[in-house]
C-alpha cells in the first residue's frame, strides 16, 4: 500500500487473483495504490493482526484514509481496479474463483465510500503488473503475454 503525488509512478507487480486498486485525485494529482490480496479481513487467522492492505473490506478504507493524510480529496477521489484472474481454474475445476471475490469484495468496498469506479482490467487467467502515473491519473496495465493497455 503506497501513496505518491505527481510526479510518481506506483508499481504493483505480479498480479494474479489479487486486485490492484488504484486511487486518484485529479485536484491534488495524489495517487494511492493497494495490492489486495484477499476478500475478506475476517479469513485472517493470524495471531499478530490484519494488515489493512492485504484485504478488500480494510485496504480501500486504509488506502482512502492514507492520502486524505497527504491532502487529497476523497469526495473527488476515483478508482480504477485490475486483476482478479482465475489462475486456479486448471488446478481444480471445484476451487473458487478467490479472483471474482476480490473484484466483488473491491467493488462493493468502493461503493460504500462513495468512490466511483472509473474503469477496470479484471478477470482471465493470466497475471499482470499495473502502474499508475500520478501525473494523470493513467494505469497502465501489462500481462505476461506482452499486451499493454491504459485504463
Amino acid at each position: 500500500m503506497r501513496v505518491a503525488r505527481s510526479p510518481a509512478r506506483l508499481v504493483c507487480v505480479g498480479l494474479g487473483s489479487c486486485v490492484a486498486l488504484a486511487l486518484w485525485d485529479s485536484s491534488t494529482k495524489i495517487g494511492g495504490m493497494v495490492h489486495i490480496m484477499l476478500p475478506d479481513s475476517k479469513l485472517c487467522i493470524s495471531k499478530s493482526g490484519v494488515l489493512p492492505g492485504k484485504y478488500a473490506d480494510t485496504a480501500s478504507r486504509a488506502i482512502i484514509e492514507e492520502m486524505k493524510m497527504h491532502g487529497a480529496n476523497q469526495y473527488v477521489t476515483v478508482a480504477k481496479i485490475a486483476g482478479g484472474a482465475n489462475m486456479f481454474r486448471n488446478v481444480s475445476p471445484d476451487m473458487k474463483d478467490i479472483g471474482m471475490e476480490n473484484v466483488k469484495a473491491v467493488k462493493k468496498s468502493l461503493k460504500e465510500m462513495h468512490i466511483r469506479l472509473m474503469a477496470e482490467d479484471i478477470g482471465g487467467n493470466i497475471g499482470r503488473t499495473v502502474e499508475l502515473d500520478t501525473a494523470c491519473g493513467d494505469l497502465i496495465i501489462r500481462n505476461i503475454r506482452g499486451k499493454t493497455v491504459t485504463i
